[in-house]
């Protein structure tokens, strides 16, 4: 084959590429508007609102059950945990009260009320939980105690489900 021939089909073929490039093609593009991209957020109400463990007289060896609702008003899934401080009254009062917190009979915690943190409790979306707080005075408490009192605020925290 001849450089002749070789130059020839050489600009042939860039003759027949340069008259595909310069033909149109039909294009077509739609557009999809508005998409929303919302976080997620954490929260959580709880029914009685105020004074769920109020309790009037408590006596010496008894123990009295009061329960307290929580809801999970938030949009993502979470995991509720439960503690109490004492705002006001005795504090040895306070320390010798005993609680055992329990949703659906399992408990969550068992021991002193002024150490409870229960363990998470998880809800979704829109879920709601009975918990039960049983709390007690121990028969063995001094006679001392007679007309004491303690203010108690339960905190509900709740932390997204990991």
């Amino acid at each position: 084959m001849g450089i002749k021939r070789v130059i020839c089909m050489a600009a042939g073929a860039l003759l027949a590429l340069s008259m595909g490039a310069a033909t149109a093609y039909f294009t077509a593009q739609v557009q999809v508007p508005d998409s929303m991209i919302r976080a997620g957020n954490v929260a959580v109400s709880a029914e009685p609102t105020s004074a769920p463990l109020s309790v009037d007289p408590l006596a010496p060896g008894q123990t009295v059950s009061r329960p307290m609702t929580v809801v999970n008003t938030g949009m993502l899934p979470a995991d509720i945990v439960v503690s109490a401080s004492r705002k006001a009254g005795i504090t040895k009062f306070y320390e010798s009260l005993e609680c055992t917190a329990s949703c659906g009979g399992v408990p969550l915690y068992v021991g002193p009320l002024s150490q409870m943190r229960t363990t998470p409790l998880r809800l979704v979306p829109g879920a709601r939980s009975e918990l039960v707080f049983d709390v007690g005075l121990p028969a063995s408490v001094a006679n001392t105690f007679s007309s004491d009192y303690a203010r108690i605020s339960l905190y509900v925290d709740a932390e997204q489900a990991h």
